[in-house]
């Protein structure tokens, strides 16, 4: 058995990649890695921070190669590690990489800088090796929500004078405008970028749903982003005008999101990046995502 590293090819990877994330989950049932729709939603800007391990059976000609590992960023100083169960041993390997990765691209050569390798919070064995190699826990990335896909859906009711619907294309740009509104920030995201995502494999048109006034103003919005192959559906982009507020859009939204997508019949429901702040939580507790858990940064200057 030779286990060989290189660089990701998007042409002839990303399937591969993407199979090999659906299948981890299939085998382990854990949170550690990204799922499918995550790595499609990220391998467009984030190729450099993609590196695979493949086992290299070379008895046989040609040879087979099958992914066991790969590393991800989030930005360019977030890391994860996705692999194998039964080659945990590369772990050691890929984190040395990401940090010979990073001084290459770091902006200042001169200076040290922080960077971080985000682990799902309870894996103690990469937890342990992480503190050997001088990193050091220092804040949590983020949450994850998850729902399990057989959860009963609650009943509820659509506020009085809005209509939940899918999007229109015509209406990418209102939609946009107001993502950046209720997040604060996300310059980059334009009716450009909701197009692409809308091209994506995980994009289902009857599941990119809006809350509107009578006018057609967007109050609420969530995309429900179903994997092809895994079933696995994610939430992204979700929120709410801070105009319409305190109404119950966000619920009935999620409720009925949900309801559309159980002909499907998904595993589990997820959020990354979850809120984690009172009114945020009552939402997902509400609509059924009571499973938390934290990604936790640990961190490390070079």
């Amino acid at each position: 058995m030779l286990i060989q590293a290189r660089s990701y090819n998007k042409d002839k990877d990303f399937n591969s990649i993407m199979k090999f994330l659906a299948e981890l989950y299939e085998r382990t049932k854990s949170y550690e890695n990204w799922f499918p729709d995550r790595f499609e939603n990220s391998s467009e800007t984030r190729e450099d921070g993609v590196r695979i391990w493949e086992n290299v059976e070379d008895t046989i000609t040609p040879p087979k190669k099958t992914i066991v590992a790969l590393t991800t960023r989030d930005s360019p100083k977030d890391f994860f590690l996705h692999v194998d169960p039964d080659y945990r041993y590369v772990e050691r390997e890929m984190i040395e990489w990401i940090e010979q990765h990073f001084r290459t691209v770091k902006k200042n050569q001169e200076k040290e800088e922080k960077f971080s390798i985000n682990i799902l919070e309870g894996n103690t064995q990469r937890e342990a090796l992480l503190t050997e190699l001088g990193y050091r826990h220092e804040q949590i990335y983020g949450y994850y929500r998850i729902r399990k896909g057989d959860s009963p859906v609650s009943d509820y009711t659509c506020p009085e004078n809005f209509n939940i619907r899918p999007i229109k294309r015509t209406e990418f740009a209102q939609l946009a405008l107001l993502i950046r509104r209720v997040f604060g920030h996300g310059e980059w995201f334009s009716a450009e970028v909701l197009e692409w995502i809308a091209r994506c494999s995980f994009y289902r048109e009857e599941l990119d749903l809006v809350a509107v006034t009578p006018d057609g103003t967007i109050a609420s919005f969530c995309t429900f982003r179903l994997d092809p192959n895994s079933k696995i559906i994610s939430l992204e982009p979700m929120g709410t005008n801070p105009d319409y507020r305190r109404f119950g859009l966000g619920k009935a939204l999620l409720l009925e999101g949900i309801k559309r997508s159980m002909k499907y019949n998904p595993p589990f429901f997820y959020i990354d990046g979850a809120a984690n702040n009172p009114a945020a939580n009552r939402l997902y507790d509400v609509t059924g995502f009571t499973e938390k858990y934290a990604i936790n940064s640990w961190v490390k200057e070079i």
